[in-house]
């Protein structure tokens, strides 16, 4: 396979997680709530706001759950270079090790987060506004 740059990577795996399993779950309308929450709170808080829980252990925002899973994925990428992300497979890992990073690091990843959720957005089935 060629080379691919950013741009075409976080296309790719944005088209790959609405194709996937779960990617029916997220729409533009709660993906688009995502970077101004990032952006005010930082990408910590605001990952942990998506993947909270209700009583029965069910993320409350499924849709912003996975899309957050989705930019756990994508950070965990070789190509991108983030290595506190690697081998990260959901929402939870991105505060834990996030959490425990060089702040470079962090900022890498919110600004990877922040490009990557306007593909998104741009590919996701519209939802209720």
């Amino acid at each position: 396979m060629p080379h691919q740059n950013l741009e075409q990577i976080r296309a790719a795996h944005a088209l790959a997680t609405l194709k996937g399993e779960h990617g029916d779950q997220i729409t533009r309308s709660e993906v688009n709530k995502l970077p101004a929450m990032i952006v005010a709170n930082g990408l910590l808080a605001a990952t942990a706001f998506a993947k909270e829980t209700n009583d029965k252990g069910e993320p409350k925002r499924m849709g912003m759950c996975e899309a957050m899973r989705s930019v756990a994925t994508l950070l965990a990428l070789d190509a991108l270079g983030i290595e506190a992300m690697s081998g990260a497979t959901d929402a939870g890992d991105i505060v834990t090790r996030l959490s425990a990073a060089e702040s470079a690091e962090l900022q890498r990843a919110t600004t990877e987060a922040l490009a990557y959720l306007g593909y998104l957005k741009r590919f996701a089935r519209p939802g209720e506004e």
